[in-house]
């Protein structure tokens, strides 16, 4: 496949934050429809193809295994002409291991791609030279998190060979490159296809205030503060009148995290005499954008490039209470936030993937993204699995080239969670790819003499940021959910002799969890502050080992009591609405949230105070109890062959929700008077669905052929694809 294509480089050129151009000539005679060009690179690249721009940011973070590499697939076709063409590549050597990846130790480059019939590949004939306008650090700055393998980016623009990406640039003064690998091979090992889109490049805008500092020229050094229109990825750009010798810091309003000596990443940049423009390629996030401008320069143009992961917004909630339309809006800006070479706890503090973060994540995009977003939890999927079977143990973060970690309660979460990805897409990639992984773990935990599961700490003992957590029975909820998860998927994947199995261990966990646990009124082992946990007893109705005759009772336990983290409560919401107390679960999410709501931040935070990072994607469970619960729409069968519309509308006039499911979108709009109700359904092909209009005293009035029964405080239709008109 990669013909006679070789890793390059310029050999000894392996310094942490190198960045290496390249180039090379070729000629065709004829402009083809396609023509496919395979990239890797260690560590990042941009392409220019004729000198337009091809590639805004390719490669990902290394890792589908410990000893893999990615590799793009990319079309050529749209900017080759016929006659001479030039490709030229900037390629960004990382150099330094990370919580999200894993370093080779060795910068590279690898392109491979045929044009009627003439095979194009890297080579020792391709131009090469350390681009000598990326510098090294400001000793006196604070060098990034330790948990990012991304470096500070400087660039002396007094250095740069301008220009030297064109067809007409003239690189015979540099050198050849040198041949450093064969794919396949050495420290870059066996190349994986990337199965994630390219990025999204929304293009170079302006900042919603930067109309106030054009022909700005400030009198003494100061920091220009830029406004985005919400918390975004972006890559920050200037055009400049300045003198030689200045130094610009560009930062985003998080470049600060956690304490003092804990930075994320910026971009410096020193100037040289004259106009010019410069965008720093290593992107940002934040609210904001801040420029450190010196005395004496003139600002021209501060504008700013959005890109991000490639995926459409399909999913909608919307309401007449502008404080759940905020939140909604606001976890799906997390969950997007979160989202490029992988799923991602925070975007400024580590960019890992911690798989608890990735099973809330998951379970949104079900509520709001496009198809495409399944592919980033495919591709986690595929590497827990790859290193996994590497290690001989399931690790909860990979990528990684730093530490690695086993969190037991996070690791369980994910396997019950490779089920619910399983019943909302009927995708069976995922379990034939886990099941073996899963299966191993699960069995790997040892039960005691009570029945019960064996405590397990892993990396360290952790169950949720939240205090007062109950271990025991939370761990064994867990472990139970996890059981029946792969249960499940050998019953799909006709591993029936595992069966028995699981079910030992499951018989045993329902036979002793109330013996050791129920207390007359709630389930409860010990915690720091004598109560019980809100998390244990949500944990217990989620798993199915509270029955029913308990809910009254476990309702008041869980309103007793406010220990969850933001992550947690997700899953306590999720308990509250399943036994059927929505409007107790809505009024808490209002509570526990009303700071984040009403805060000026665009996005979720990872505690219920500002002290942790201010975007963190697993705080947005409530996108899916508004999707799921309030308005009521949830698969009753895989993919959704079956599925109900059951709203719950609480103190709610208007409803209007739209959930992609796989076979299409299925929308709802509700309105509500004193004595009225209206409903309008669409149902997608090749589904049935349970549509429960709300009854108001009024019989329901349906569309000819719509029979319904009724069903407590509810009109029950059975329909088919189509749209329907509901009153009562």
């Amino acid at each position: 496949m990669w013909a006679d294509a070789k890793w390059i480089w310029i050999d000894g050129e392996y310094s942490a934050n190198t960045w290496v151009n390249f180039r090379k000539t070729f000629m065709i005679d004829t402009v083809p429809k396609k023509a496919a060009a395979l990239i890797a690179a260690d560590t990042k690249y941009w392409l220019w193809i004729n000198g337009e721009p091809a590639v805004f940011e390719g490669g990902l973070k290394r890792g589908p295994s410990r000893h893999g590499t990615y590799y793009d697939r990319i079309d050529l076709a749209p900017w080759l002409r016929k006659g001479e063409n030039t490709v030229a590549a900037l390629v960004w050597y990382f150099g330094k291991n990370g919580f999200s990846h894993l370093s080779s130790q060795k910068g590279g480059f690898l392109f491979k791609s045929e044009i009627n019939g003439t095979v194009i590949s890297s080579n020792a004939s391709w131009r090469a030279m350390k681009n000598p306008a990326y510098v090294h650090a400001d000793e006196s700055d604070c060098p990034p998190n330790f948990r990012l393998p991304e470096p500070n980016v400087y660039y002396d623009s007094a250095r740069a060979a301008e220009g030297w990406y064109l067809p007409g640039f003239d690189a015979d003064e540099w050198g050849y490159a040198d041949i450093t690998g064969i794919p396949g091979e050495g420290v870059w090992g066996n190349l994986t296809e990337r199965t994630i889109p390219m990025w999204k490049d929304y293009g170079l805008k302006e900042y919603q205030n930067s109309s106030d500092y054009e022909g700005f020229t400030p009198e003494k050094d100061t920091i220009l503060e830029l406004r985005l229109p919400y918390n975004a990825q972006i890559t920050p750009y200037f055009k400049i009148a300045a003198p030689e010798g200045q130094k610009i810091c560009i930062r985003s309003s998080r470049f600060e995290t956690e304490t003092e000596t804990v930075k994320s990443v910026m971009g410096v940049y020193y100037t040289r005499a004259g106009i010019q423009e410069y965008e720093s390629f290593g992107w940002l996030n934040g609210e904001r954008i801040s420029y450190c401008i010196p005395a004496g320069i003139t600002i021209l143009s501060l504008k700013y490039r959005e890109t991000g992961y490639d995926t459409d917004f399909t999913g909608y909630f919307e309401c007449n209470d502008s404080f759940l339309n905020r939140l909604w809006q606001k976890s799906l800006r997390t969950l997007y936030l979160t989202m490029r070479d992988n799923f991602m706890d925070c975007p400024d503090r580590e960019r890992a993937q911690w798989w608890g973060d990735v099973n809330v994540e998951m379970q949104m995009m079900m509520y709001c993204l496009d198809r495409k977003a399944r592919l980033l939890y495919k591709k986690g999927v595929d590497t827990m699995a790859q290193w996994e079977a590497e290690s001989g143990h399931m690790l909860t973060v990979v990528p990684t080239g730093s530490e690695e970690f086993e969190l037991p309660f996070q690791n369980l979460a994910g396997i019950w969670g490779f089920g619910t990805y399983y019943e909302y897409t009927g995708d069976e990639d995922v379990p034939r790819r886990v099941y073996g992984m899963s299966k191993r773990y699960v069995l790997g935990y040892d039960m005691d003499a009570d029945g019960l599961v064996t405590h397990r700490k892993g990396s360290w003992d952790w169950a949720d940021w939240g205090e007062n957590a109950d271990i025991a029975p939370m761990e064994n909820a867990w472990y139970y959910m996890a059981l029946t998860a792969c249960r499940s998927m050998a019953s799909l994947l006709g591993e029936l002799s595992d069966l028995p199995l699981y079910d030992h261990r499951l018989i045993s966990i329902r036979k002793n969890y109330d013996r050791h646990f129920w207390k007359e009124g709630y389930y409860y082992a010990c915690t720091a502050n004598g109560k019980p946990d809100d998390r244990a007893n949500a944990l217990a109705v989620l798993s199915g080992l509270a029955g029913k005759e308990k809910y009254e009772s476990l309702r008041e336990a869980i309103l007793a009591e406010e220990n969850a983290s933001p992550y947690m409560e997700k899953y306590v919401l999720d308990a509250l609405c399943q036994m059927g107390y929505v409007s107790d679960a809505l009024k808490r999410m209002k509570k526990r949230y009303r700071q984040m709501v009403e805060s000026g931040c665009s996005t979720l935070w990872e505690y219920w105070n500002t002290d942790g990072t201010l975007n963190h994607a697993w705080s947005g469970g409530p996108l899916i109890t508004m999707s799921r619960y309030i308005a009521g729409i949830r698969p009753l069968d895989t993919a959704y062959a079956a599925f109900e519309i059951r709203p719950e509308i609480c103190d709610l006039t208007h409803i209007v929700c739209t959930v992609p499911s796989p076979r299409g979108e299925i929308r709802l709009a509700l309105e509500r008077t004193a004595d009225h109700i209206s409903m309008s359904v669409t149902i997608p092909k090749n589904a049935a669905a349970s549509v429960y209009l709300p009854l108001t005293g009024n019989a329901p009035s349906q569309d000819a052929g719509c029979s319904y029964s009724l069903c407590g405080n509810y009109a029950r239709f059975t329909l088919k694809e189509g749209t329907y008109h509901l009153e009562g």
